[in-house]
């Protein structure tokens, strides 16, 4: 059942709409980078460049993660919306069909990561700032995605209301990167932060100094814990609520 389910979740991706306009949201977004680069910049010695631009990196990757959560959780609201859900429903088994939809919230968050990290490398190189292209950071980008891409899809299967959906996904990750101007000690623990941590992405571009971080084993318990809650909740909350 599930190998079934799995693969008509997967032919669903040609024509995936949702994922198609959400990664183009990625790249239009991270386009913007070109306008935080003062043109004087590029007459800067080598090591300048590269140490104002280093930030850039975990910009980048914020804006993919926030996206990637409103992909999760739109692919499903949408579906839930139109009537999709109760109708494949009808055919399907309701445990194999939300962890179908996980699979695919995950491949879809990093698809949509990655396209804002291009996006993002496109326009610093576009302004003779460009970025060194790092493997590594990308496979990080695409994993901190992945895991959006399903704490996207848990609350919005939790939430269920499409708009209400659109409000609290975003928040629930950018709001730590809001609480840590004034509450850094607290706002590690919530899942944004503990994600870029856990995947060793440089929070100083977003405040968090070496002293009032969790240290990467921690911030991957802490992190999964976050992601992990929200897949379980959202799966009882799939199997026992109505979707119509």
């Amino acid at each position: 059942m599930i190998g079934r389910v799995l693969r008509a979740h997967a032919c669903a991706f040609a024509g995936d709409v949702v994922l198609l306009w959400v990664a183009v949201a990625g790249v239009v977004i991270s386009l913007s980078v070109v306008a935080n680069i003062p043109p004087e910049l590029a007459d800067a010695p080598p090591d300048v460049r590269a140490s104002l631009t280093a930030p850039f990196a975990t910009m980048l990757a914020t804006y993919g993660a926030v996206l990637a959560a409103v992909y999760g959780s739109f692919r499903y609201t949408v579906d839930r919306r139109d009537g999709v859900i109760a109708q494949r429903l009808m055919s399907q088994r309701r445990g194999a069909t939300y962890l179908a939809r996980a699979f695919g919230a995950a491949v879809g968050g990093a698809i949509v990561a990655l396209a804002a990290a291009a996006g993002g490398h496109t326009a610093l190189r576009l302004a003779g700032e460009g970025l060194p292209l790092d493997w590594s950071w990308v496979a990080q980008t695409c994993v901190l995605g992945a895991a959006s891409g399903l704490w996207g899809m848990g609350l919005g299967v939790i939430v269920q209301t499409h708009l209400v959906a659109l409000f609290v996904v975003p928040m629930s990750l950018s709001g730590a990167v809001l609480l840590a101007i004034v509450w850094r000690d607290g706002a590690v623990y919530l899942p944004f932060l503990a994600m870029l941590e856990a995947l060793r992405f440089d929070l100083s571009a977003v405040g968090i100094v070496p002293d009032d971080r969790l240290g990467g084993p921690i911030a991957a318990l802490v992190a999964g814990g976050w992601v992990l809650a929200a897949v379980v909740v959202g799966g009882v909350s799939f199997v026992t609520r109505d979707v119509t």
